[in-house]
C-alpha cells in the first residue's frame, strides 16, 4: 500500500493531490480541516466539495501562534528567518525525503537543461547557513545533492568570489537572497575590490530578500542593480517565490509573473474581505493552496498583495499594511 506522500507524489494532476491532501485531512480531523469546517459550517463530506476558489484560508500568523501538524513527532520543524522582535512561524515536516523531492523537482523543471549544458549550481546563502532550522538552507543542499559535484553552497562574498576565480568556463546557475547579493554588488562599489562578474549564460535566482536590509528597492530597481553588477543580462534575473510554511515553490524567468510548482495553486481573496474571491487582474491578498502541506496547513493566507492572470499565475505586488517582513519572500511595490 502506498503511503500518503508516495500518492501525492505519484499524483497525475494537481486535483489528484488536492484531493488525497484533505481526505488526509479530514481522517485525521487536524486543526487546518476543523478551521474548514467551521469558517464554512459545512460537514465532512460537504467541506470536501467546497470550489477552490471558495476555499477558506486559515491566516498565515497561525503558523507563529502555535505548531500545525498531524504528526505527534514531525522529522523537522522548519523556522522562519523572522526579525529579532518578531515571533517566527514553525513548520513541521512529517517526511524530510518528500520535502526534498517536491523542492528539486520544481526547480529541475526550469532549469535541468541548463545544467545539461554544462552550468554549475551555487547556493549563495549568507545568514541562513548557521540556521539548522531553514527551509532554503534545507532546499539548497537537496539541489546541490541532486546534482552532485556540479553544485556548492557558499555562504561569504569571499568564498563566491574565490569559486568564480577557480572556473569561469562554465555558466553559473546561482541562486540565493536578493538582498544578500546587493550586499556584494555594494561592496563591489564601496571598496573598489574586483567585481564579482559571473560567466556568459548565467542565469541568477533571487529569492527575494533578507528583511534585515537597510534599504527598500522595487523588483525592477533590484533586478537592474542585479543584472548591472553581476554582469547579467535582465532576461537572466529570475526569481523564486518560497517561504517556511509552504513545501512549495513558484518561480518567475520574467521577472514578473510567478507559476507555482505542480502541488500548488495561487488564490488572490479581496484586500478587505478574505472570504471573496477577487478578480482576476485586481490586486489582492495572496492565499496559497499546497497539497505537499500534507501534514500541516495546505491552504493559508498570506500578507503579500498579488494580482492574478486568468491561467493562475501571480504578479507580487508587495505586502500588506503592518503586515510581519517576511525573510524570503519579502519584496516592496513594483514601481509604478
Amino acid at each position: 500500500m502506498k503511503t500518503l506522500t508516495d500518492q501525492l507524489w505519484t499524483s497525475t494532476s494537481f486535483e489528484e493531490a488536492w484531493n488525497t491532501c484533505i481526505a488526509h485531512h479530514c481522517h485525521h480531523q487536524s486543526i487546518a480541516w476543523r478551521y474548514v469546517k467551521e469558517m464554512s459550517r459545512k460537514n465532512d463530506e460537504s467541506a470536501a466539495r467546497i470550489p477552490l476558489d471558495e476555499w477558506p484560508l486559515l491566516p498565515i500568523s497561525g503558523f507563529r501562534e502555535r505548531l500545525i501538524s498531524i504528526s505527534s513527532n514531525p522529522e523537522v520543524i522548519f523556522k522562519s528567518s523572522g526579525t529579532s522582535s518578531s515571533v517566527p512561524s514553525s513548520h513541521a515536516i512529517s517526511d524530510l525525503s518528500f520535502y526534498h523531492k517536491v523542492s528539486v523537482h520544481g526547480f529541475m523543471s526550469y532549469y535541468r537543461d541548463a545544467f545539461q549544458d554544462g552550468a554549475r549550481f551555487i547556493g549563495y546563502v549568507p545568514g541562513y547557513i548557521d540556521n539548522p532550522n531553514s527551509s532554503l538552507i534545507s532546499m539548497i543542499g537537496a539541489i546541490c545533492t541532486e546534482l552532485g559535484d556540479k553544485a556548492r553552497m557558499i555562504s561569504t562574498p569571499s568564498e563566491l568570489r574565490k569559486a568564480l576565480d577557480q572556473d569561469s568556463s562554465h555558466p553559473i546557475v546561482l541562486f540565493g537572497a536578493a538582498f544578500g547579493l546587493l550586499d556584494i554588488v555594494d561592496q563591489d562599489s564601496e571598496t573598489l575590490e574586483h567585481a564579482v562578474r559571473l560567466p556568459q549564460g548565467s542565469i541568477l535566482i533571487e529569492t527575494g530578500g533578507m528583511k534585515t536590509h537597510r534599504r527598500e528597492l522595487s523588483r525592477d530597481e533590484m533586478h537592474a542593480m542585479l543584472s548591472d553588477g553581476f554582469g547579467v543580462p535582465i532576461s537572466h534575473i529570475h526569481s523564486e517565490y518560497g517561504m517556511c510554511e509552504m513545501t512549495s515553490q513558484a518561480y518567475s524567468t520574467d521577472g514578473v509573473w510567478f507559476t507555482p510548482t505542480p502541488l500548488a495553486r495561487f488564490v488572490v481573496k479581496e484586500m478587505e474581505n478574505p472570504l471573496q474571491t477577487a478578480p482576476i487582474g485586481t490586486k489582492g491578498r495572496l492565499g496559497i493552496l499546497d497539497a505537499g502541506n500534507s501534514n500541516s496547513c495546505p491552504w493559508f493566507l498570506t500578507d503579500d498583495v498579488a494580482v492574478q492572470r486568468e491561467d493562475g499565475a501571480i504578479q507580487l505586488l508587495g505586502r500588506r499594511d503592518k503586515a510581519v517582513s517576511r525573510g524570503c519572500n519579502y519584496m516592496v511595490d513594483v514601481d509604478g
